[in-house]
């Protein structure tokens, strides 16, 4: 029924990014300002919603193919 922001807990690209977590370490967003739409599910769920260490080592590998 939402989204989020950046955070913490759903690191996404920066401070202009939006999305949401999903069950399993899944995450989804956008970064209009990187002009990128980033989706991430697993076909083995982790045990959380958020900080599944596949989904961050995929972020930030996306984050360095932007730098």
């Amino acid at each position: 029924m939402g989204f989020r922001l950046d955070n913490e807990l759903s690191p996404m690209l920066g401070a202009g990014s939006f999305g949401h977590p999903g069950a399993g370490g899944s995450l989804g967003y956008a970064d209009p300002e990187a002009g990128v739409g980033y989706g991430y599910v697993m076909n083995q769920m982790g045990g959380g919603i958020a900080g599944d260490p596949r989904s961050i080592g995929l972020n930030d590998a996306v984050r360095g193919c932007l730098s």
